[in-house]
């Protein structure tokens, strides 16, 4: 009889968490095979440690610790690590000044948002307000306040695209764009 590695309560949390994890793990990288790499390294240390891994109360913070940990070992395994003293940057690279450009079509967008996704953009993103601030004061949960943010900024990214022509390069950075009708 063959022996199943897999765990239900491994698989759960990997359905739950793998997207979320992979999009941190390529913030890290730049790069989607070296993330896809780090992530499989990541499903291996949870079946590896399924017994421990299925008394845990937080599945979703023992993955992202464990993704972190293996990124940090991959660098150190590579030796990648760059002194930023070494470094010969130009004073502005044109990665740079797309987003910094990018503001005059965030804010030009804002405006045609639905008000609720304006509202929660404008204060959280730009003013800086705490999720738990913002929360408390328009009578939200934390968790509710922060759906109602991921999906206010999936809604303004897809108007960005459009309206601005937003491009990215390899890495899924920001390429260059147009800037909206009436921007500076």
């Amino acid at each position: 009889m063959a022996h199943n590695t897999k765990a239900p309560c491994i698989e759960d949390a990997w359905q739950a968490h793998h997207q979320e994890l992979r999009y941190f793990l390529l913030k890290y990288c730049g790069d989607r095979d070296a993330a896809d790499e780090l992530l499989q390294r990541v499903y291996a240390k949870a079946l590896a440690d399924r017994a421990t891994f299925c008394q845990l109360a937080t599945p979703k913070a023992w993955l992202f610790k464990v993704a972190k940990h293996q990124w940090i070992d991959e660098k150190r395994r590579t030796k990648t690590w760059v002194d930023a003293d070494d470094l010969d940057l130009p004073a502005e690279t044109s990665s740079h000044s797309a987003i910094d450009s990018l503001a005059d079509c965030i804010a030009n967008a804002l405006p045609y948002c639905p008000p609720e996704d304006a509202d929660i953009l404008f204060e959280c993103d730009l003013n800086g307000v705490k999720q738990a601030d913002y929360a408390h004061l328009n009578g939200l949960t934390l968790p509710a306040t922060k759906a109602r943010l991921r999906r206010a900024r999936m809604r303004l990214r897809e108007r960005l695209i459009e309206q601005c022509q937003i491009t990215f390069d390899e890495q899924g950075r920001v390429c260059c764009h147009r800037a909206l009708p009436g921007a500076k």
